[in-house]
């Protein structure tokens, strides 16, 4: 049987940007996340399309499905996309502000935080890490912030519980909103190519989001 909770994709040249914004209404989603959010083609592991891993097309993976739904509700709204893969990878000594930079003037109004996944293994298993994941997760969080944003914490799609209990505690030290991926992390059903989200999946994840996001 497949486990389907091995993000099985290597985290490194997911994208060539660090941050894509799309359209300059208000209110600014800015979706934080890695190869689920969006991930460039890459022929070489047998992905060939340019959107969130792994929908079928642009147009199904969760931020578009996402967007069509919210921008109903909220017709001038623009969108983003910051790619945290190489945060995850190297979150001890990450340059946040520099690599981050055009994100943060961005100020973006909403920001759902969705990653996780290609933190090392190795961090789960360590009794006192040098440099806490949730320390450096805080400081993304209020980096991104500083235009006042109303941020959502999305539980990632791969079940990591200490990186979970570090992410849901910095969400409740500031009272935002958690919003938890339960009946969809654990459905196989949900899981696609590369043990990534297919349609299914991605449905499943935008439809939960828009339950919380106002």
């Amino acid at each position: 049987m497949p486990n389907y909770q091995e993000n099985i994709v290597p985290a490194q040249n997911q994208n060539r940007a660090d941050i894509f914004i799309y359209g300059e209404g208000r209110p600014r989603v800015l979706f934080v996340g890695n190869s689920i959010t969006k991930h460039a083609p890459k022929p070489d592991i047998g992905w060939t399309r340019d959107c969130g891993m792994a929908a079928s097309c642009l147009e199904n993976d969760y931020v578009h499905i996402f967007g069509r739904e919210y921008t109903k509700k909220h017709p001038g709204a623009s969108y983003g996309i910051l790619q945290a893969a190489n945060f995850e990878r190297g979150f001890a000594d990450f340059d946040i502000e520099g690599r981050y930079r055009d994100a943060i003037e961005w100020a973006p109004d909403v920001v759902i935080m969705f990653f996780g996944a290609n933190v090392s293994h190795e961090y789960d298993a360590a009794e006192a890490p040098e440099v806490r994941f949730g320390d450096r997760y805080e400081a993304l969080r209020n980096a991104l912030g500083r235009g006042g944003a109303r941020f959502y914490h999305a539980e990632g799609f791969y079940l990591r519980p200490k990186l979970t209990e570090e992410r849901r505690a910095v969400c409740d030290k500031y009272g935002d909103v958690w919003i938890g991926m339960g009946g969809i992390n654990d459905l196989p059903e949900a899981h696609g190519q590369f043990n990534h989200p297919g349609d299914l999946g991605m449905r499943l994840i935008a439809e939960r989001m828009l339950e919380y996001v106002d």
